[in-house]
């Protein structure tokens, strides 16, 4: 063991051209010692917006001053390790000081900081955060950030695991006939009318009918879980104002044949206008408008739905005029058993316009969805707006059941295809623990390495058990670094 000498001589480097600084001490080392010592003394800009690791100041010793050998001494065992200083202070002369350029990314994370934490002054900081330092705020404000960008993301995921199905496929109140035909006890009475779905289940306490025919519980049950619009018919004239004028129908005695003679035959009563004359209700020409309507849309649920898959085989597989316009269901076999009907040869029952006759009429060669044929329909605003209410008030019988369109699932396939890839993770991880644990002597790796133990508030009991793990390993002590970093007084749990 020996004191170091130095002969060393200093070279500095010009201006390069970043306009760094950098000045450099050279020295040659005897042979009995390692001559050159590296200590680094970090600067601190004055500007807190780009404090960080990437702008700092080096300072290389080169050894002792020939005219002063007093000021530092150094002496090293064999394996190059500091045993013994002697004074300290680090010499103006032989500090070497190098400007490192602040890179895009520091300068990209450090506006972003600011950006999230711009509402926290710095003396605010100084004074109630006791951070006097432009590091320190700086670091204060990264911790925050990062606490904001998790946050921000935490949301991102909540909309993606609940936001983003209602946003792709709003909620809708729908249900298919095979549905509403489940509710059909008495204490859960669902019907279905033209395209809607009504609970009519507080109905059936209710008193109704008249006294010559009194509705009782038991007959009303045999509506329940049915489409009731064969019970229920419309007259022509209140339902399509704009095409069936008062001189084709003065009485509202123009009804529509019904296509579906087992719907008739399922249920005890019609309620036709003028059906029953001791009814003040039936006796008014606008039954349907001032006393069925309203009294339903009181229980009203939402939408009748239909397979748009089921609707195509109506149409092209057995010939019915069930049509897609607009994602709305039509069925226009009433309107034509109507006009096919032998008795029925006066114009006034050919209501609707031609144009539509002809694109429900075509023999299984169309679209079942005539969207298009509909919208180049050449009439005029008023034409198009009389034959859609008809058709709306005639012949809906609902809309496209879309809850099992590739919209509408997205959402859930996206979930499933996340599961999938973090139990992928999980079985790789255990399937790579279980070979690992597989091997008794692994073979020794060659790679330096680096342990890093952060201690915040451990005791002196939990950092010696720590520490002395990490010493016991079995790894060449020659390739292993142990890294403590101490944030702050460690004081113990």
């Amino acid at each position: 063991m020996g004191t170091a000498s130095y002969a060393g001589d200093i070279m500095a480097s010009a201006n390069n051209g970043s306009g760094a600084r950098r000045l450099t001490a050279s020295v040659a080392a005897t042979p009995a010692a390692v001559s050159t010592r590296t200590l680094p003394t970090y600067g601190m800009p004055s500007d807190d917006r780009y404090m960080g690791p990437s702008h700092y100041a080096y300072s290389h010793i080169g050894g002792s001053p020939p005219k002063a050998p007093s000021d530092r001494t150094t002496a090293y065992n064999n394996a190059g390790v500091i045993t013994s200083e002697k004074h300290g202070d680090l010499s103006p002369a032989h500090e070497t000081i190098e400007d490192v350029e602040i890179t895009r990314t520091r300068r990209i994370w450090s506006t972003i900081t600011w950006a999230l934490t711009w509402w926290v002054p710095s003396p605010l900081l100084s004074l109630c955060g006791r951070m006097k330092r432009s590091d320190v705020r700086m670091a204060w404000r990264e911790k925050v950030a990062i606490c904001f960008i998790i946050f921000f993301i935490w949301c991102i995921l909540l909309f993606v695991i609940i936001g983003l199905g209602l946003l792709l496929c709003p909620r809708e109140y729908v249900w298919t006939m095979d549905e509403v035909s489940g509710h059909n006890s008495e204490k859960d009475t669902y019907i279905a009318m033209r395209g809607h779905v009504y609970d009519v289940t507080q109905y059936l306490n209710q008193k109704h009918g008249v006294s010559s025919f009194v509705a009782s519980k038991d007959l009303m049950l045999m509506y329940a879980g049915l489409d009731v619009n064969a019970s229920f018919p419309i007259a022509v004239r209140t339902a399509c104002s704009g095409l069936v004028s008062q001189k084709a129908d003065p009485n509202y005695s123009m009804y529509l044949n019904v296509a579906d003679l087992t719907a008739l035959q399922t249920f005890p009563f019609t309620h036709k206008v003028g059906s029953m004359p001791s009814s003040k209700e039936l006796k008014d020409q606008g039954f349907y408008v001032k006393y069925v309507l309203p009294t339903l849309n009181l229980f009203k649920k939402g939408d009748v739905v239909w397979d748009y898959d089921w609707v195509k085989s109506m149409h092209k597989d057995q010939g019915k005029y069930w049509r897609v316009i607009n994602k709305e269901v039509y069925n226009l076999e009433d309107y034509f058993a109507t006009i096919e009907y032998p008795g029925n040869t006066d114009s006034k029952w050919r209501f609707l316009s031609n144009h539509i006759e002809n694109i429900f009429d075509d023999k299984g060669a169309g679209s079942t969805d005539i969207t298009k044929e509909w919208n180049r329909i050449p009439w005029t605003p008023s034409e198009h707006q009389a034959n859609y209410n008809c058709m709306k008030n005639l012949f809906y019988v609902g809309k496209v059941d879309d809850r099992q369109s590739v919209r509408c699932l997205f959402t859930n396939y996206m979930l499933l295809a996340f599961a999938c890839v973090l139990m992928t993770i999980v079985l790789v991880k255990f399937v790579t623990a279980l070979q690992f644990g597989a091997k008794n002597r692994p073979a020794t790796p060659s790679k330096f390495i680096v342990c890093q133990v952060p201690c915040y508030t451990e005791d002196e009991a939990s950092l010696v058990k720590t520490i002395d793990s990490l010493a016991a390993l079995d790894y060449d002590d020659k390739h292993k670094l142990m890294f403590i970093i101490c944030d702050g007084n460690i004081v113990g749990s």
